[in-house]
Protein backbone atom coordinates (compact mmCIF):
# COMPACT_ATOMS: atom_id res chain seq x y z
CA UNK A 1 0.00 0.00 0.00
CA UNK A 2 1.83 3.43 -1.30
CA UNK A 3 -0.90 6.02 0.31
CA UNK A 4 -0.11 6.32 3.95
CA UNK A 5 -3.57 5.69 6.04
CA UNK A 6 -3.95 7.50 9.51
CA UNK A 7 -7.28 7.41 12.34
CA UNK A 8 -7.60 10.81 13.75
CA UNK A 9 -9.58 10.99 16.73
CA UNK A 10 -12.17 14.14 17.57
CA UNK A 11 -12.09 15.04 13.74
CA UNK A 12 -15.46 17.00 15.03
CA UNK A 13 -13.33 19.87 16.84
CA UNK A 14 -10.99 22.59 15.49
CA UNK A 15 -7.78 20.67 15.74
CA UNK A 16 -8.80 17.26 14.82
CA UNK A 17 -10.51 18.79 11.78
CA UNK A 18 -8.13 21.17 10.76
CA UNK A 19 -5.89 17.69 10.75
CA UNK A 20 -8.07 15.83 8.46
CA UNK A 21 -7.77 18.39 6.08
CA UNK A 22 -3.95 18.65 6.40
CA UNK A 23 -3.59 15.42 5.93
CA UNK A 24 -6.22 14.56 3.09
CA UNK A 25 -4.62 17.64 1.27
CA UNK A 26 -0.60 15.92 1.77
CA UNK A 27 -2.58 12.71 0.19
CA UNK A 28 -2.76 10.55 3.05
CA UNK A 29 -5.29 8.06 3.76
CA UNK A 30 -7.66 9.62 5.96
CA UNK A 31 -10.31 7.78 8.64
CA UNK A 32 -12.15 10.38 10.76
CA UNK A 33 -13.74 9.44 14.33
CA UNK A 34 -16.68 11.93 14.80
CA UNK A 35 -19.19 11.46 17.71
CA UNK A 36 -22.03 12.13 16.16
CA UNK A 37 -22.83 11.29 12.69
CA UNK A 38 -23.51 14.88 11.56
CA UNK A 39 -20.18 16.10 12.32
CA UNK A 40 -18.86 14.26 9.27
CA UNK A 41 -21.15 16.65 6.77
CA UNK A 42 -17.79 19.32 7.67
CA UNK A 43 -15.50 16.78 6.67
CA UNK A 44 -13.35 16.64 2.73
CA UNK A 45 -14.61 14.76 0.06
CA UNK A 46 -12.64 11.22 0.12
CA UNK A 47 -12.36 10.92 3.70
CA UNK A 48 -13.42 8.16 5.64
CA UNK A 49 -15.88 8.95 8.94
CA UNK A 50 -15.75 6.54 11.46
CA UNK A 51 -18.48 6.99 14.44
CA UNK A 52 -16.30 6.68 17.96
CA UNK A 53 -17.75 7.64 21.26
CA UNK A 54 -14.44 6.76 23.28
CA UNK A 55 -16.82 5.93 26.07
CA UNK A 56 -18.82 3.58 24.30
CA UNK A 57 -16.16 0.69 23.59
CA UNK A 58 -18.34 -0.65 21.08
CA UNK A 59 -17.68 1.85 18.68
CA UNK A 60 -14.21 1.72 19.16
CA UNK A 61 -13.92 -1.62 18.77
CA UNK A 62 -16.58 -1.00 15.46
CA UNK A 63 -14.65 1.49 13.91
CA UNK A 64 -10.85 -0.79 14.17
CA UNK A 65 -12.62 -3.39 12.72
CA UNK A 66 -14.17 -1.18 9.41
CA UNK A 67 -10.74 0.10 9.08
CA UNK A 68 -8.93 -3.26 9.00
CA UNK A 69 -11.78 -4.17 6.58
CA UNK A 70 -10.52 -1.89 4.00
CA UNK A 71 -6.82 -1.74 4.56
CA UNK A 72 -6.47 -5.56 4.88
CA UNK A 73 -5.70 -4.92 8.69
CA UNK A 74 -2.77 -2.19 8.32
CA UNK A 75 -2.62 1.49 9.61
CA UNK A 76 0.01 3.97 9.29
CA UNK A 77 -0.61 6.13 11.82
CA UNK A 78 -3.00 7.02 15.12
CA UNK A 79 -3.64 10.44 16.48
CA UNK A 80 -5.83 10.39 19.83
CA UNK A 81 -6.86 14.10 19.60
CA UNK A 82 -10.41 13.69 20.98
CA UNK A 83 -10.77 14.95 24.18
CA UNK A 84 -13.03 16.67 26.87
CA UNK A 85 -12.62 19.64 29.07
CA UNK A 86 -13.70 19.86 32.63
CA UNK A 87 -12.62 22.95 34.97
CA UNK A 88 -13.03 23.87 38.24
CA UNK A 89 -11.42 24.25 42.19
CA UNK A 90 -11.01 20.85 42.91
CA UNK A 91 -13.56 21.16 45.82
CA UNK A 92 -16.65 21.90 43.49
CA UNK A 93 -16.32 19.54 40.96
CA UNK A 94 -18.70 16.38 41.26
CA UNK A 95 -17.39 13.04 41.43
CA UNK A 96 -18.85 12.15 38.20
CA UNK A 97 -17.50 14.63 36.38
CA UNK A 98 -13.85 13.64 37.43
CA UNK A 99 -14.96 10.11 36.20
CA UNK A 100 -16.17 11.78 32.70
CA UNK A 101 -12.57 13.60 32.52
CA UNK A 102 -11.06 10.65 32.48
CA UNK A 103 -13.02 8.21 31.15
CA UNK A 104 -12.18 10.52 28.18
CA UNK A 105 -9.07 11.73 28.19
CA UNK A 106 -7.25 8.51 29.36
CA UNK A 107 -9.17 5.76 29.03
CA UNK A 108 -10.98 6.55 26.14
CA UNK A 109 -7.26 7.23 24.71
CA UNK A 110 -6.26 4.17 25.86
CA UNK A 111 -9.12 1.94 24.18
CA UNK A 112 -8.70 3.60 21.12
CA UNK A 113 -5.16 2.47 20.86
CA UNK A 114 -5.14 -1.28 22.02
CA UNK A 115 -8.29 -1.29 19.63
CA UNK A 116 -5.93 -0.55 16.52
CA UNK A 117 -2.65 -1.96 17.68
CA UNK A 118 -2.31 -4.48 16.03
CA UNK A 119 -3.00 -2.43 12.70
CA UNK A 120 -0.51 -0.42 13.52
CA UNK A 121 2.16 -2.98 14.23
CA UNK A 122 2.00 -4.55 10.58
CA UNK A 123 3.24 -1.71 9.52
CA UNK A 124 5.60 -0.29 12.20
CA UNK A 125 3.45 2.99 12.40
CA UNK A 126 3.20 5.72 14.69
CA UNK A 127 1.10 7.04 17.28
CA UNK A 128 0.75 10.90 18.72
CA UNK A 129 -1.43 11.81 21.23
CA UNK A 130 -2.50 15.64 21.84
CA UNK A 131 -2.19 16.51 25.40
CA UNK A 132 -1.51 19.70 27.25
CA UNK A 133 1.36 22.53 28.66
CA UNK A 134 -1.29 22.44 31.49
CA UNK A 135 -0.29 18.72 32.28
CA UNK A 136 3.31 19.68 33.65
CA UNK A 137 2.02 22.88 35.75
CA UNK A 138 -1.19 23.10 37.04
CA UNK A 139 -3.24 25.73 38.64
CA UNK A 140 -7.01 27.28 39.99
CA UNK A 141 -9.60 25.51 38.30
CA UNK A 142 -7.26 23.74 36.24
CA UNK A 143 -6.94 20.59 37.98
CA UNK A 144 -9.46 18.23 36.50
CA UNK A 145 -7.94 19.14 32.54
CA UNK A 146 -4.42 19.38 34.16
CA UNK A 147 -4.67 15.93 35.52
CA UNK A 148 -6.26 13.98 32.90
CA UNK A 149 -3.45 14.99 29.98
CA UNK A 150 -1.13 14.00 33.06
CA UNK A 151 -2.49 10.78 33.41
CA UNK A 152 -2.08 10.41 29.57
CA UNK A 153 1.25 11.97 29.44
CA UNK A 154 2.89 9.11 31.58
CA UNK A 155 0.56 6.34 29.54
CA UNK A 156 2.05 7.93 26.49
CA UNK A 157 5.99 7.34 28.24
CA UNK A 158 4.87 3.54 29.08
CA UNK A 159 3.68 3.04 25.47
CA UNK A 160 6.78 4.81 23.77
CA UNK A 161 9.27 2.19 25.78
CA UNK A 162 6.67 -0.93 25.31
CA UNK A 163 6.51 -0.02 21.30
CA UNK A 164 10.44 0.90 20.88
CA UNK A 165 11.47 -2.10 20.29
CA UNK A 166 9.12 -2.92 17.85
CA UNK A 167 9.95 -0.27 15.84
CA UNK A 168 6.90 2.28 16.48
CA UNK A 169 7.32 5.66 17.06
CA UNK A 170 4.89 7.25 20.05
CA UNK A 171 4.84 11.44 20.62
CA UNK A 172 3.09 13.62 22.62
CA UNK A 173 2.40 16.67 21.75
CA UNK A 174 1.44 19.86 24.23
CA UNK A 175 -0.48 22.58 22.80
CA UNK A 176 -0.82 26.05 24.44
CA UNK A 177 -4.23 27.77 24.25
CA UNK A 178 -5.91 27.09 21.15
CA UNK A 179 -9.03 29.10 19.55
CA UNK A 180 -11.41 26.01 20.10
CA UNK A 181 -15.01 25.58 20.56
CA UNK A 182 -13.73 23.55 23.66
CA UNK A 183 -13.79 25.44 26.87
CA UNK A 184 -16.87 27.11 25.65
CA UNK A 185 -18.62 23.50 25.82
CA UNK A 186 -16.95 22.96 29.26
CA UNK A 187 -18.86 26.05 30.69
CA UNK A 188 -22.17 25.15 29.01
CA UNK A 189 -21.68 21.78 30.33
CA UNK A 190 -20.99 23.46 34.10
CA UNK A 191 -24.14 25.60 34.01
CA UNK A 192 -25.95 22.21 33.55
CA UNK A 193 -24.38 20.08 35.80
CA UNK A 194 -23.56 22.19 38.37
CA UNK A 195 -21.39 22.19 41.34
CA UNK A 196 -21.27 20.25 44.57
CA UNK A 197 -21.23 21.54 47.88
CA UNK A 198 -22.96 23.59 49.75
CA UNK A 199 -24.21 27.22 49.32
CA UNK A 200 -21.21 28.48 51.85
CA UNK A 201 -18.54 26.26 49.75
CA UNK A 202 -19.27 27.39 46.21
CA UNK A 203 -19.88 31.35 47.93
CA UNK A 204 -16.13 30.55 48.74
CA UNK A 205 -14.80 29.76 45.56
CA UNK A 206 -16.96 32.69 43.84
CA UNK A 207 -14.06 34.80 42.98
CA UNK A 208 -11.47 32.66 42.26
CA UNK A 209 -13.31 31.10 39.61
CA UNK A 210 -13.91 34.87 38.59
CA UNK A 211 -10.31 35.42 38.42
CA UNK A 212 -9.13 32.82 36.84
CA UNK A 213 -12.16 33.86 34.14
CA UNK A 214 -11.12 36.74 33.86
CA UNK A 215 -7.35 35.83 33.05
CA UNK A 216 -8.58 33.30 30.50
CA UNK A 217 -10.18 36.10 28.60
CA UNK A 218 -7.15 37.83 28.28
CA UNK A 219 -5.15 35.28 27.43
CA UNK A 220 -4.38 35.05 23.65
CA UNK A 221 -5.41 31.91 21.99
CA UNK A 222 -3.31 30.56 19.20
CA UNK A 223 -5.02 29.40 15.95
CA UNK A 224 -5.03 25.46 15.49
CA UNK A 225 -2.67 25.44 12.33
CA UNK A 226 0.51 25.85 14.77
CA UNK A 227 -0.43 22.41 16.59
CA UNK A 228 -1.54 20.85 13.31
CA UNK A 229 1.77 21.50 11.74
CA UNK A 230 3.35 19.68 14.75
CA UNK A 231 0.89 16.97 14.01
CA UNK A 232 1.78 16.24 10.38
CA UNK A 233 5.60 16.67 12.05
CA UNK A 234 5.09 14.31 14.48
CA UNK A 235 3.77 11.64 11.82
CA UNK A 236 6.62 12.16 8.79
CA UNK A 237 9.92 13.13 10.36
CA UNK A 238 12.18 10.62 9.82
CA UNK A 239 13.15 10.58 13.83
CA UNK A 240 9.97 11.79 15.22
CA UNK A 241 10.42 13.68 19.12
CA UNK A 242 9.02 11.90 21.92
CA UNK A 243 7.75 15.50 22.69
CA UNK A 244 6.39 18.38 21.56
CA UNK A 245 5.50 21.82 22.63
CA UNK A 246 3.10 23.45 20.11
CA UNK A 247 2.94 27.36 20.72
CA UNK A 248 4.63 29.84 22.35
CA UNK A 249 2.65 30.33 25.40
CA UNK A 250 2.96 26.53 25.70
CA UNK A 251 7.20 26.93 25.96
CA UNK A 252 6.77 29.51 28.53
CA UNK A 253 4.75 27.69 30.88
CA UNK A 254 7.20 24.60 30.41
CA UNK A 255 10.03 26.79 31.49
CA UNK A 256 8.24 27.85 34.79
CA UNK A 257 7.51 24.54 35.48
CA UNK A 258 10.95 24.21 35.89
CA UNK A 259 10.72 26.54 38.69
CA UNK A 260 10.69 25.10 42.24
CA UNK A 261 7.18 24.92 43.27
CA UNK A 262 6.72 27.66 45.99
CA UNK A 263 8.37 30.07 43.78
CA UNK A 264 5.90 29.25 41.23
CA UNK A 265 3.04 28.75 43.00
CA UNK A 266 3.71 32.41 44.20
CA UNK A 267 4.23 33.72 40.43
CA UNK A 268 0.94 31.76 38.88
CA UNK A 269 -1.40 33.65 41.92
CA UNK A 270 0.00 36.98 41.66
CA UNK A 271 -0.75 36.47 37.86
CA UNK A 272 -4.42 35.98 38.56
CA UNK A 273 -4.71 38.31 41.07
CA UNK A 274 -5.56 35.29 43.61
CA UNK A 275 -4.83 36.38 47.38
CA UNK A 276 -6.78 35.59 50.94
CA UNK A 277 -9.37 37.83 50.14
CA UNK A 278 -10.08 36.57 47.14
CA UNK A 279 -12.16 33.56 49.17
CA UNK A 280 -13.95 36.30 51.08
CA UNK A 281 -13.05 34.94 54.62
Amino acid sequence: MSTRTVLITGAGGGVGGAAVHRLHDLGWEVYAGVRRASDADRLPGGVRPLTIDLIDEETVEAAAKEIAARTGGRLDALVNNAAVIVEGPVELVPPDDWRRQFDVNVTGQIAMTQAVLPMLRATKGRIVNIGAVSSRMSGPTFGPIAASKAALASVTEALRTELRPLGLAVSLIEPGLMETAIFEKSRTDRRATGWRGDADTRRLYEGVTAKTAEFNARSTARPVDGTVKVIVKALTARRPKTRYLAGRDARMIATLARLPDRVRDGLLLRSLGIDAATYGE
